[in-house]
């Protein structure tokens, strides 16, 4: 979930050849600046017909969101992705969606060891350019508080256009990263750790598809009124109140950030499968990175955020 949205867990996709569809493939040359920034790298893009998509991942009020504006909807797939977009708003939001989020695919799989696709089917993004349309489509979901601004469901991402660029990248490089760890690990891991790799791939993901490298010392500078681990581990549930929500994010983000960067990193991808597969962070924790207890932990963990 990033904040002040709602998420529902991700499953993810696979690959399925594309039958009938006229082929639109965007041929954007990746940029050749010092950084090596894939923000404008090339991706299969195929234009489709709705009966030509790879229908597998789509929830029944997905469908129904499809059938209810009709021929005002396109669609187009990637390797990955289906993306549906309203026809009168281009293709250029829709694209720049994709581009990112088969950049996350690659990322994300890299970064977990190399993981492999477990799922099926590919995701279907919808992108809403239109506020009005975006609020419709809200009242339809009785679950969804009002202010909610881009979530995931099952193997769909609903995604608003943000006011400006950085947001719209900051929301997608988080809620994709919530789909790329379902799509390379077999179940769901615990509430802290799901937003905790969110917030710190989201953050670093998206500064090297913009070709920058940052630096852990850039972004872990200190952290104020952080929850303990003992809190954290024991959150089942997002907080009612935003301060503590706002601790849970940045307390996982950097408790995951130590982890990779103060830990040898290849020991991350066990503890986040064990994790998933329920087994206490506390027990997780000793495995893999030999801590004897919660409170050798915290006293490690402290001496990183100060």
């Amino acid at each position: 979930m990033h904040r002040g949205s709602v998420i529902l867990f991700l499953a993810a996709l696979g690959l399925l050849p594309v039958t009938g569809a006229t082929t639109n493939t965007f041929s954007a040359r990746p940029t050749t600046s010092s950084g090596g920034s894939t923000a404008n790298a090339r991706i299969n893009w195929v234009d489709i017909k709705a009966a030509d998509m790879d229908q597998r991942g789509l929830l029944d009020y997905a469908k129904d969101l499809l059938a209810e504006d009709g021929d005002k909807w396109r669609h187009a797939q990637t390797d990955h992705f289906v993306m549906h977009f309203f026809a009168n708003e281009g293709t250029n939001f829709a694209y720049k969606v994709a581009q990112q989020s088969e950049f996350f695919y690659g990322y994300i799989s890299k970064e977990l060891g190399g993981a492999k696709d477990l799922r099926p089917a590919r995701s279907h993004i919808f992108t809403f350019r239109n506020e009005t349309r975006w609020k419709k489509f809200l009242k339809t979901q009785p679950d969804l508080s009002k202010w909610t601004y881009s979530y995931a469901h099952g193997l769909c991402m609903f995604l608003q256009q943000a006011e400006n660029t950085k947001k719209q990248s900051d929301v997608l490089a988080h809620e994709m990263t919530h789909l790329m760890v379902t799509h390379f690990i077999e179940d769901h891991p615990p509430l802290w750790l799901n937003e905790g790799i969110a917030e710190y791939f989201g953050e670093f993901g998206l500064s090297e598809f913009r070709g920058v490298k940052r630096h852990p010392g850039s972004v872990f500078k200190g952290l104020r009124d952080p929850m303990t681990l003992e809190r954290l581990f024991a959150i089942v549930k997002y907080p009612g109140s935003e301060t503590e929500v706002h601790k849970l994010y940045e307390t996982s983000k950097y408790f995951v950030g130590f982890l990779l960067t103060r830990k040898p990193a290849e020991k991350f991808p066990g503890f986040l499968a064990d994790l998933a597969g329920g087994m206490k962070s506390t027990e997780a924790l000793k495995k893999h990175y030999d801590f004897a207890d919660l409170a050798a932990a915290q006293k490690e963990f402290t001496r990183f955020y100060r």
